[in-house]
């Protein structure tokens, strides 16, 4: 692959990631309960839980600020960034698998979170590979 070619690459995904991130980030921030519901938590949960919302703004403000680091930093530090993306990709996956095993969260929560965890991974590792 040219060093044209990856560099163009790199700047795609990394728009991507970054984008979706913000964009997610941003309807989580303000509609907590909508998102939650859309990703399969249990219904009652999703009207009842009193913490719920404060924890999904949370997160949000979490993809936020590292979507929003994606699109902004240079490639060495952007590359950081996607490690740390990955880490906490991780541990979201963690805690859905988690809420999985209890019954918690449907299905589509646990395949949804495995796909951006394994495409997280596929990023991280293409990105540490172009120079």
């Amino acid at each position: 692959m040219s060093e044209r070619h990856g560099e163009r690459a790199w700047w795609t995904q990394r728009r991507t990631i970054g984008a979706l991130s913000v964009w997610l980030g941003t309807v989580a921030l303000f509609a907590p309960r909508a998102m939650t519901r859309l990703l399969g938590v249990r219904p009652d949960a999703t009207r009842s839980d009193g913490a719920l919302p404060l924890l999904v703004r949370l997160v949000a403000a979490r993809n936020i600020a590292m979507g929003a680091a994606l699109l902004v930093s240079p490639p060495p530090q952007a590359r950081r960034t996607s490690e740390v993306t990955l880490l906490l990709t991780g541990l979201d996956a963690a805690a859905v698998l988690t809420a999985r095993r209890t019954g918690d969260v449907a299905g589509r929560s646990a395949a949804l979170s495995l796909l951006v965890l394994a495409l997280t991974c596929v990023g991280v590792v293409q990105w540490h590979r172009e120079p």
